[in-house]
């Protein structure tokens, strides 16, 4: 009977002692956190008027503008400091020996081959006092250029993109914060078009 006693006390001690093994605290064995995406600094939405061609454009205060003029309107290059991988190709045309509605089909078969049949919205707004007419196109899903801009009056045609220049593992929910910042900005660059 003192054997039966012994042994059932020695199984109870061997199961207690297994399960505060299986127990383990947190601090002796870490559990490494879920990988994440770095957290993107996006700049306020503070601007600044530059001209091009009598054009007055506001870009983001704390964005570098470079201006080229060019024979019949100019280029324009935005870049973010802490958007490394991002720039704004912008480019302003006179309008000249070629028509308005040839330029503008020019521009349109552009913006439709960057979004490479892509769902894309599409933002039309007036500015300048009903003198120019807009057009915001943003593509979520594209990573290489997912906002698009047109814009034009009887004398100049603004058009242009957000160019990324991407890891080959990036999502687009990775540069979203990019986007979004670049999206409102350039609403604003469009809501303010007027000329001098």
């Amino acid at each position: 009977m003192a054997y039966i006693h012994l042994l059932r006390m020695f199984a109870i001690l061997l199961c207690a002692s297994i399960l505060t093994g299986c127990v383990s605290d947190n601090s002796e064995h870490p559990i490494p956190k879920p990988e994440g995406w770095p957290r993107i600094d996006t700049p306020e939405a503070n601007y600044s008027v530059h001209d091009c061609s009598g054009i007055k454009l506001l870009f983001n205060s704390e964005a570098k503008v470079e201006m080229e003029d060019k024979n019949n309107g100019c280029w324009i290059n935005v870049s973010y400091p802490t958007f490394h991988n991002a720039h704004i190709y912008l480019s302003l045309t006179a309008i000249e020996k070629k028509g308005l509605s040839d330029i503008l089909k020019n521009r349109r078969e552009r913006m439709e081959l960057n979004t490479s049949g892509a769902a894309t919205v599409l933002s039309e707004l007036v500015s300048g006092n009903g003198e120019w007419n807009c057009e915001l196109a943003s593509t979520r899903s594209s990573l290489t250029t997912p906002i698009q801009i047109l814009a034009y009056n009887p004398n100049y045609v603004l058009s242009g993109a957000l160019y990324l220049n991407l890891q080959h593992d990036a999502t687009p929910d990775s540069v979203a914060p990019i986007v979004n910042t670049i999206e409102r900005d350039m609403f604003v660059t469009l809501k303010n078009l007027q000329s001098k």
